[in-house]
């Protein structure tokens, strides 16, 4: 018997390598089939957010490509973890993909608290042209640094400031209320500019914290406001596109560079084709959403231009602040404002 289990064995082992292959890719791809990979890409965001969209294009995508060789599950909602455990999983390689908003990125790279600086960008068109230009360049090139691969930055959207206890006109009128923000300095910081209380809440918390009163307000896209019901808890919106947040794809870059050339000229394109898409998806829905905050019964207060000179200015100060060393870094500002042809001064002086 002991001579016969040797030989048995070693062809166990023999047969277990050849089916599980290399151990890596099979503990990322969950598959057991030899010609498929599958992968996992995981976010916080709702399933109908246009993020998720985006996300759910780049894979039907990648498998359209690949002929099925290679499949993509997307976990929204949350269920495998929040923006900064799902980017962690990514980075360790648990996970082959993850989706986050830039604000939460800023450990990785303070290039992307340049993105935070209010007004910087104006209009999707100045943002678009950043992401694809210089700017958006540099942040991939650091990303790689921190073990990432950029795939693509889902368009998420311009801010809106939201609340249920008054209707907002002038930055005066937020004197002294409470502002639910984002961990973001630069957010906190516009707030603080304009006259109210900053207070960062977890997003699984805001809704909440709006129905006790904890916060009087929030800043946030008209599209992820409606598609998480924030709508019931409010009652006024101000127009005034403070601060514009975008989405950020990554891929394990081992991971991405153990993959065959053809097989990531397959992801990098999928991923193209899926932002291209995914942004006319954005546009669509956040003005959808707007009417529906309308239809619903919400004041929404649009300001002439002399009024939204005037809340630009008021927020002038946290550049002053905050584009040095160690912050928004002093030459990537300049780099975003030379590749959209304006200077700090067109901004606030118009």
């Amino acid at each position: 018997m002991k001579r016969l289990f040797l030989p048995i064995l070693v062809v166990f082992v023999f047969f277990m390598m050849v089916f599980l292959g290399d151990e890596r890719l099979a503990r990322l791809s969950g598959s057991t089939e030899l010609d498929v990979i599958t992968l996992r890409a995981a976010h916080s965001k709702a399933w109908n957010h246009p993020v998720s969209q985006g996300i759910d294009k780049f894979a039907e995508l990648v498998e359209e490509k690949s002929d099925g060789e290679i499949i993509i599950e997307t976990y929204h909602d949350g269920l495998i973890g929040d923006d900064r455990e799902v980017i962690e999983s990514a980075q360790r390689g648990s996970i082959a993909f993850a989706s986050s908003s830039t604000p939460n990125m800023t450990s990785f790279t303070n290039y992307f608290t340049a993105w935070d600086l209010p007004y910087i960008f104006e209009n999707k068109e100045e943002v678009y042209k950043a992401i694809d230009g210089e700017p958006g360049d540099i942040v991939r090139a650091e990303m790689e640094k921190s073990g990432f691969k950029v795939i693509f930055f889902p368009d998420y959207g311009f801010r809106q400031i939201v609340n249920n206890t008054k209707a907002i006109e002038k930055p005066s009128d937020l004197d002294g209320m409470k502002i639910r923000t984002t961990n973001s300095r630069i957010e906190q910081a516009d707030f603080t500019a304009l006259g109210a209380s900053p207070t960062p809440v977890a997003w699984s918390e805001v809704f909440t914290a709006l129905q006790q009163g904890t916060v009087d307000g929030e800043g946030n896209t008209y599209s992820l406001l409606w598609d998480s019901k924030h709508q019931e808890v409010l009652s006024h919106a101000a127009e005034v596109n403070y601060n514009y947040s975008s989405d950020i794809l990554v891929m394990n870059k081992d991971l991405y560079e153990e993959l065959e050339p053809y097989q990531q000229e397959i992801i990098m394109e999928a991923g193209q084709e899926a932002m291209e898409w995914q942004r006319v998806v954005a546009t669509e829905r956040d003005e959808e959403a707007k009417q529906q905050f309308i239809d619903y019964g919400i004041e929404i207060y649009e300001p002439t231009d002399e009024e939204y000179l005037e809340w630009k200015q008021a927020t002038e100060i946290v550049w002053d602040q905050y584009v040095r060393e160690g912050y928004a870094e002093p030459d990537y500002v300049d780099t975003i404002l030379d590749t959209l042809g304006k200077t700090k001064e067109s901004i606030f002086e118009e």
